[in-house]
Parts: C-alpha cells; sequence; structure tokens
C-alpha cells in the first residue's frame, strides 16, 4: 500500500483504486506493469491542479501489478492461488468477481475454484483479526488474564464487564462475548504457531477451534509442543482427520489428559431447556456421569416397552419421548386418554404391570401432574406469572398472533393456547392483563384479584381446575373486576411514584411489562427472573417511579456500577448506556407481538 502521488510525479505513478472496480488493461501501464484506472489518474491530476495545497488530502490505495489482474492467475499454483491473503488478494478477487459476481461466469472451472480457495484465505485472515483485535482489547483491560499488569485485580474491575462493551458493539449476549474474548486470548498466548497459521490463511478458523479444543488440558509446555506439531499438518487434513490426530498427541503428551478433560467437564455439567426452530421445545443434560446415563436410559426403554405392552399406541421411538417426558413428571401415560382404560390391561387395573406408580395426586394439586390409573390426564400443569405474554385475540382463538413464553421465546398461537391451558391447572398461577398500544408496547395492566381459573373459563375441570376445552369469552372482561393502570410513556408527573425503597407489586408489574427483559443491550434475561433497579440510585437521590425503575439482571446491575459505566433513563422505559470505551447504546421498551 502507498500513498497517494505527491505534486510533481507523473502517470507513471499512478495506482489502482482499492475496489479494484477497473478490469485490466482498460487504463494506462507504467513501465513495470501497474495498471492504474482513468478514474483515478483523473482524479489525482484534479487534485494536482484544482485543490489549494492547503486542503490536499493525503489518500491511501493498493498498487495491483498488470498480471495480478490476469484470471490465469488463478490456476492451480498460479500467482494469485498461492498469494498470501490480504488486501492485495482481496483486491484481485473483488475486481475479477465484479460487484454482483457478475465476473465469476467467466471463469474457468480451475480458476473459480482458485477463487474459492483465496476467499477461504481471506476468511481465515479476518478470523485472525478478530481474534488479534480481541486479544488486544483485553489486554487493556486491568485485572484480565492477558492484561498488561498481570492480571492483577482492581476496584470494580474493569476487565469483569470487557465482554459486555463487545456484546453491546457486537449484538451478543455477554456470556457469548466472554468467551470469544477468552478463546481470543488462549489461542494467542497458548498457540502462537497456530495463529500465525491462521493469519497467513494456511489453516481454516474451525481447525484453530479444533486445536484450542483438544489442547485446551495441557500445561503451557506440552501446549507449545502440540502447537508446532499441529500448526504445520492441520493446513492438509480434514477436520476429523485434525482431531483424531490432535487427540492421539495429547494422549502421548499427558496420559492422565483424559482423566482430567472428564473431571473438568463435570463440573460444568447441566440440564437446558431450549426452543426448537420447528416451534416445538427441546431438553438436554451435559456431561453427566455415564453409568448414571446409562441407566435412565434403560430405565426410559423399560417404561417405553411397558407403555406399548399396555396398548398405548405408537412406534418405539414415540413410546420413549412418551416415556422420558412422563417419568420427569412423575406421571403414567397408561391412564391418559388413548391409552387402556384401568382395568383392561391386567388383573392389578394398571395394564398388568404392577401396582400403581408412587408419588400420585391428582394432577393440578402439586405441581406434579401425575394422573392416577382410571381417570383421565388433563395433561402437563405449570405454574405462571407474568411469563406467558399473549394476544388477548389468541386466546379467544381469533387470531393466530404469536406469542411470548419465559424459557421458550416466540411461539405459535396454538403452542400458546395450550400453554395456557397448563397454566389453569396449577394451583400457583396468577392472571394478568396487558393492553397493547398499537406499536405493540404495553399500555395499560391489570391483575385478577386472588386464585382463578383462565379468564372466561368455566372452572369445573378435571381436579377443581378448568376444562381446557372452555373458551374465555370476551364478557368475562366486566365480571374479574380488574382494575388498569397505564404504562407510562413520555413524559412522567410521578403520579405512579411511591415513598418506599421496594416496589409494591403493582409498580413492580408496570414496570416489568413496560420492559419484559433486561434492559442492557443484547440481555435476554426475563424481567420476572431480574432487580428492579433504580436508574438513578436510591441513595442519590432517585425516586420509586416507573420513571427511574427498569429490571436489569443481577450481572447487568453490577455492570452498571461499575467504574466507567454511565446509565441514563431520559424517559420511561428508554436506557441510555455509556461503556468505558466511550460508546453510547439505547434500549427501548419491549414491543410484544401484535
Amino acid at each position: 500500500m502507498i500513498p497517494d502521488p505527491l505534486p510533481g510525479q507523473g502517470d507513471d505513478d499512478r495506482e489502482l483504486d482499492g475496489s479494484g472496480s477497473q478490469p485490466a488493461g482498460n487504463g494506462p501501464e507504467d513501465p513495470d506493469g501497474a495498471a492504474c484506472t482513468d478514474a483515478l489518474a483523473s482524479a489525482a491530476e484534479a487534485s494536482e491542479c484544482e485543490m489549494p495545497p492547503e486542503e490536499a488530502e493525503q489518500g491511501l490505495f493498493v498498487c495491483l501489478p498488470a498480471e495480478q489482474l490476469d484470471v490465469a492467475g488463478f490456476v492451480q499454483d498460479g500467482q494469485s492461488d498461492t498469494m498470501a491473503p490480504g488486501p492485495l488478494l482481496a483486491s484481485v478477487v473483488h475486481a475479477l468477481a465484479g460487484d454482483d459476481g457478475d465476473g465469476l461466469a467467466a471463469l474457468s472451472d480451475d480458476q473459480l475454484v482458485g477463487i474459492i480457495s483465496a476467499a477461504r484465505r481471506l476468511e481465515s485472515r479476518v478470523a485472525w483479526t478478530q481474534l488479534a483485535a480481541l486479544a488486544e482489547f483485553a489486554a487493556r483491560r486491568p485485572g484480565h488474564p492477558a492484561g498488561r499488569d498481570g492480571g492483577r485485580p482492581s476496584p470494580a474491575s474493569a476487565c469483569e464487564f470487557a465482554a459486555d462493551e463487545l456484546a453491546a458493539e457486537l449484538r451478543l449476549t455477554w456470556q457469548c462475548a466472554a468467551g470469544q474474548i477468552d478463546y481470543a486470548c488462549a489461542v494467542a498466548g497458548r498457540l502462537p504457531r497456530t495463529f500465525a497459521a491462521l493469519a497467513a490463511g494456511t489453516v481454516h478458523p474451525v481447525h484453530v477451534r479444533i486445536i484450542e479444543d483438544e489442547t485446551s488440558i495441557l500445561s503451557p509446555e506440552h501446549a507449545a509442543e502440540a502447537d508446532q506439531v499441529l500448526a504445520e499438518k492441520a493446513g492438509s487434513l480434514t477436520f476429523g482427520q485434525l482431531r483424531s490426530l490432535a487427540h492421539r498427541l495429547v494422549l502421548k503428551l499427558d496420559p492422565d489428559a483424559a482423566r482430567k478433560r472428564k473431571e473438568a467437564a463435570r463440573r460444568e455439567a447441566h440440564v437446558r431447556r431450549f426452543a426448537e426452530d420447528s416451534g416445538n421445545a427441546g431438553m438436554v443434560a451435559r456431561e453427566l456421569p455415564p453409568d448414571e446415563v446409562l441407566a435412565s436410559w434403560q430405565h426410559v426403554e423399560q417404561r417405553a416397552l411397558d407403555l406399548r405392552a399396555a396398548g398405548v399406541p405408537g412406534t418405539l421411538r414415540e413410546l420413549r419421548v412418551r416415556a422420558y417426558l412422563d417419568l420427569l413428571q412423575e406421571r403414567d401415560s397408561r391412564a391418559a386418554p388413548g391409552g387402556p382404560e384401568a382395568g383392561n390391561g391386567g388383573p392389578d387395573g394398571n395394564g398388568g404391570n404392577g401396582p400403581e406408580p408412587a408419588g400420585g395426586g391428582p394432577a393440578g394439586t402439586g405441581g406434579t401432574g401425575t394422573a392416577r390409573p382410571g381417570s383421565r390426564d388433563p395433561g402437563p400443569s405449570l405454574a405462571a406469572l407474568l411469563n406467558i405474554t399473549v394476544p388477548w385475540s389468541t386466546v379467544l382463538g381469533e387470531s393466530e398472533i404469536p406469542a411470548d413464553a419465559a424459557g421458550l421465546g416466540l411461539v405459535d398461537a396454538d403452542t400458546a393456547r395450550d400453554l395456557i391451558a397448563a397454566a389453569a391447572r396449577h394451583p400457583a398461577t396468577r392472571w394478568c392483563m396487558t393492553v397493547l398500544n398499537p406499536d405493540g408496547t404495553a399500555a395499560a395492566h391489570g391483575c385478577v384479584p386472588g386464585r382463578h381459573p383462565p379468564p372466561g373459563s368455566g372452572g369445573n375441570g378435571p381436579s377443581g381446575g378448568p376444562d381446557p376445552a372452555d373458551r374465555p369469552t370476551p364478557d368475562c372482561l366486566h365480571r374479574l373486576k380488574i382494575t388498569f393502570h397505564p404504562v407510562i410513556r413520555g413524559p412522567c408527573d410521578h403520579g405512579q411514584a411511591e415513598n418506599t425503597y421496594r416496589p409494591s407489586r403493582k409498580l413492580q408489574h408496570l414496570v416489568r411489562v413496560r420492559n419484559a427483559r433486561c434492559t442492557a443491550p443484547g440481555c435476554g434475561r426475563p424481567a420476572a427472573r431480574c432487580d428492579l433497579d433504580h436508574t438513578k440510585p436510591w441513595h442519590r437521590g432517585g425516586i420509586t417511579c416507573p420513571c427511574d425503575l427498569a429490571p436489569l439482571c443481577r450481572h447487568h446491575h453490577r455492570c452498571k456500577q461499575a467504574e466507567g459505566w454511565w446509565l441514563e433513563q431520559p424517559e420511561p422505559g428508554i436506557l441510555a448506556w455509556r461503556t468505558p470505551s466511550g460508546r453510547a447504546y439505547i434500549t427501548s421498551p419491549t414491543e410484544y407481538p401484535a
């Protein structure tokens, strides 16, 4: 890369714009073969002739030798096919491909493969740039293990919330950003040869991920040995071959590595729920003891066989799913609709498979959801409080507008109605209603006093709960005696302010329906599991009012108080964040499906 021509230089020193949009041969060529565009040449001349010296600005352009713009260079082992990744290669690829890829059609198969290979090398270089920048960012934060202060802790350590600065900019959760920072520091610090190979484009980012993952259990000395071997060989191996080689090498360097890895991973054991892309949901349990997993699987398998023997319809795979959910909820699907009636499957009245399972009790009376043999299983029950936000028209079955369910996210209308029915079966459920503005933000909110079945249902279903077939009706709103309170937006007159530090239940609800999740950028923690934070601290003159309250998860509550961070609420529900880097971000009230 060279500077813009200085006044007095001739046409032989003109450069090609880094965009590379001018095809080869369309501009003049200097004696050394450097291709130039007429546009840049004219611009340079105009700069010399028309701009006063005090207004001249020095530019930066990429000089491309003419032979680099020859597509023949992308054949196997050609000059461009072996070019290192960087701005020169990027400019050549862009010039030949064109803004919309129109130039690709003119390439031979051999040349097209060369372009694909070049793009892959550029991908590696971009990945290296991001990792290098992440490592540098961490090094500037006091208290970080990779920091230049040696990781010495500081008050309200800036390193603890470094990830939050990046999360806001990159639209990530802070946990994801923290993982990226840790990964970048590990690769740059422990695997310098692999890191250099990534910069040179000889290995792919997935190669680097595999090497870091497999060697993470090694000591720094052994990691350095593995780094030297794997960085050299990775570029010629598939991802699977590299993982196999790395695994064998790690066991050779540290025969005890397998035990260490298993013990470290077991400390990360967890069970979690998640939403499937299809609209269904899933559960996963990771890093569990192998003997207990095999015993549990055998238990599920036996229960599935018992269901099949009892005449419950479905393939064995479907029955395993039913058995799995039965065991988790301590229920028995042999008594459910579609299963055999009590007394028809064996002399014990339980499908011929032994006595009634322990832990029973009618569904919806204690949260177990167990159905007694011979009774109609009403389905699962769950306690709900402000964690299923659903449009009223969806509840009535008059629209298919989706709903929001804590822990699952956006769900379709049928799933929303199933969740409402499940909530109605649980005695701990409380019913509230939120009225929406045309833009989907909360306009007003009110709660049904006391315990009730779902609004509008008869309340005469099984176990004293409502019949799931009952439909709410619009006139039930008048019978429920709900007092709606406005959700304040815009200028606040403090009419809902309270004199105590802790807000009342009514005020908590108004704030949490206005901002249904943590109000930090990118955080998805439901407001029901967040602190209600005084944006201006109570002890510094803050007030308990919608204009000074907002939900913050515990992590971001602490982040807000850390050195260099600043938070304001210019109007109710709008939070203005400023990070130690000096960047500003705005979060707004929740927009519900409407």
